[in-house]
């Protein structure tokens, strides 16, 4: 039996049988079952920054504009975009009968009330819709919205995963709390969960596709699997032996210790996607030991990155060291303040301990194993900040009780995350003063503040290199994606960017309908 896996940033596996064709038509059809890394903390997408979150949700929800292969926001359930009066009045057209699974045609008053809940509730929502005049439904299929200042920054705010669009009712019924019912226009229609055995997701057999050629995240979109099961595993090593087996098509964030072993499996190609995202140590500026800047310094100066991501990441091929807060292939990529990363001096460490008169009081640091890398570079982390003087209180949870404990500054100092690519600046996760970490700082507020502010047409090409010098928590370093495929994938995409679960499933759903045709001549 021959398979095809695919693995990214701590492997991604994804397993399928039977010799595939690119020229054979997929038929419908089939459930896949995707190991994950454990329970999400939420399901309701705009609540959430979490990516496990996103990539079961986003095949339920849709947003007026997504990205394509270049990372440009294009119209999803918009129909067309336009900007006047001078930048501040952004006109969007909806796709007519457009429905949601319960049946009703979604139109501008449903979009009204999930943007207005959006700027309310969404992290990235709340920063953008201070710019925010008004919106308005001026028919059933125009929302206005008008803006205090010129924006580049919405259009990309609002292809964001959790700018989704809910029916007015659920969220009316929802109101301050989270949506009780999942109910959205995407491909997959939600149908049950079940904590810590599955969530279930069905096609929407009423789908209104758009007509486009897929492209990156749009385009047309096929759901040509009956079902797909997120089942949790925590456990890595379950997840690929499970996948191994046969009994998950598609494995999320396996160890790379798999890497040397499965890439010489010969009916693999390896392939290696680049930039993915950071593995980072967010500090709380708001709470605790970590509000005392010589102590975050003192973290700064006594870390060593090659071993934190070496222990984290495993092949040199699945990381890289630099000091930019974006990704050198990004053309806002600064080295500005280059000489504060990566400075492994342990003495200037002491000395800034002895200056914050630290009393070696415990440092709660949060972390999982869900997320493999999270924990293996907590570990050789705390090794060194110990080697300096610090006391570290190193707290394994699960991944959805890390999300809720974040929440609330006074229960920790450090956590372990990872943080995507982002393809504007002005939006980007690590620069928001509203984030777990709570990093505000007036200079990088103004910054980031211009960035925002710039007309639509002025935002064309780069964007500005932000403010370099200025540090949210201590990165060690980035995450590649390797892909792996058979050599005769059926026009599997060469590159993917994040969330490449989603984006699989029309190639993982080509291999099953193969491995049921091969059957069914036999």
């Amino acid at each position: 039996m021959k398979r095809a896996l695919v693995l990214a940033p701590a492997l991604i596996v994804l397993v399928a049988t039977a010799d595939l064709r690119a020229e054979e038509t997929p038929r419908l059809g089939g459930v896949l079952k995707v190991a994950t890394v454990g329970e999400p903390p939420t399901l309701d997408i705009q609540m959430s920054t979490t990516v496990l979150t996103y990539d079961i949700m986003w095949h339920v929800f849709e947003s007026l504009f997504t990205y394509d292969h270049a990372f440009n926001p294009i119209p999803l359930l918009a129909e067309s975009h336009g900007v006047g009066d001078r930048g501040l009045r952004h006109t969007i057209t909806l796709r007519r009968a457009v429905r949601f699974h319960h049946g009703k045609e979604m139109t501008a008053a449903d979009v009204v009330a999930s943007i207005e809940r959006w700027g309310r509730v969404a992290t990235l929502g709340r920063i953008l819709w201070k710019g925010v005049e008004s919106i308005e439904a001026k028919d059933s299929y125009t929302v206005v919205l008008h803006l205090k200042q010129p924006s580049a920054s919405l259009v990309y705010g609002l292809a964001e995963p959790a700018a989704m669009i809910y029916p007015r009712e659920t969220i009316e019924a929802a109101g301050d709390g989270q949506v009780k019912e999942f109910i959205g226009t995407g491909p997959y229609r939600f149908v049950e969960h079940k904590p810590d055995r599955h969530i279930k997701l069905a096609r929407f057999k009423d789908y209104a596709a758009r007509s486009q050629a897929p492209n990156g995240f749009g385009g047309k979109r096929t759901a040509w699997l009956d079902e797909i099961l997120f089942i949790p595993v925590p456990d890595t090593a379950v997840r690929l032996a499970g996948v191994e087996a046969g009994d998950f098509h598609f494995g999320l964030f396996i160890e790379q210790d798999a890497f040397e072993r499965i890439r010489n499996l010969p009916a693999l190609e390896p392939r290696i996607v680049k930039p993915r995202g950071w593995a980072l140590a967010s500090l709380n500026h708001k709470a605790g030991l970590m509000t005392s800047k010589a102590l975050r310094q003192a973290v700064q100066a006594a870390l060593d990155m090659e071993p934190i991501m070496r222990a984290g990441f495993g092949h040199k091929d699945f990381y890289r060291l630099q000091p930019g807060l974006f990704f050198p292939e990004q053309p806002w990529h600064s080295t500005v303040g280059a000489h504060l990363y990566n400075q492994r001096d342990r003495d200037k460490a002491r000395r800034l301990l002895k200056e914050a008169g630290y009393g070696r009081q415990p440092v709660r640091w949060i972390t999982n194993k869900e997320y493999e890398f999270m924990y293996k570079t907590a570990i050789v982390a705390k090794q060194q900040l110990e080697e300096v003087g610090f006391v570290i209180d190193l707290q394994l949870v699960d991944w959805a009780t890390q999300n809720q404990r974040v929440q609330k500054p006074e229960l920790w100092d450090v956590y372990s995350t990872g943080y995507p690519l982002y393809p504007d600046p002005a939006i980007h996760i690590a620069l928001r003063c509203s984030f777990q970490g709570w990093w505000c700082n007036e200079e990088k507020e103004r910054l980031v503040a211009e960035l925002q502010r710039e007309r639509p047409e002025e935002a064309q090409g780069p964007r500005g290199a932000g403010p370099g010098g200025l540090l949210r928590g201590r990165r060690p370093g980035e995450a590649g994606r390797l892909l792996l495929a058979r050599r005769d994938p059926p026009r599997a995409p060469r590159r993917l960017p994040h969330g490449a679960a989603a984006l699989l499933l029309e190639f993982v759903a080509r291999a099953l309908a193969q491995l049921r045709k091969s059957r069914s001549t036999q």
